[in-house]
């Protein structure tokens, strides 16, 4: 995932500077969480794992696809990167 933003020309050296600090800690939160949560395994036919915590991510029985389990595994992980950067003190839709 690339974040790709054109900063104009309004913004000043200050907003810059706290701009770029913050992508930088958000970019290695995202980093890390995709090292320590990389993969996952069926468990059940309604259930997957999370190969990094062993956390369990229920799929509705009835529609235990690949897609939904991919997607239960991208919500595990963002949720693991909403706690990272609320533990730093960042919340990804603090605009400050």
């Amino acid at each position: 995932m690339s974040i790709d933003i054109e900063i104009g020309s309004s913004l000043s050296n200050e907003d810059a500077a706290h701009f770029a600090a913050k992508t930088e800690v958000i970019t290695t939160a995202m980093q890390r969480v995709r090292q320590a949560h990389a993969a996952y395994s069926w468990a059940w036919t309604d259930e997957i794992r999370c190969r990094g915590c062993n956390a369990s991510l229920d799929i509705p029985l009835l529609a235990s696809t690949h897609a939904n389990a991919d997607k239960a595994f991208q919500a595990h992980q963002a949720a693991e990167l909403d706690a990272l950067l609320a533990a730093r003190g960042i919340s990804p839709a603090d605009e400050s």
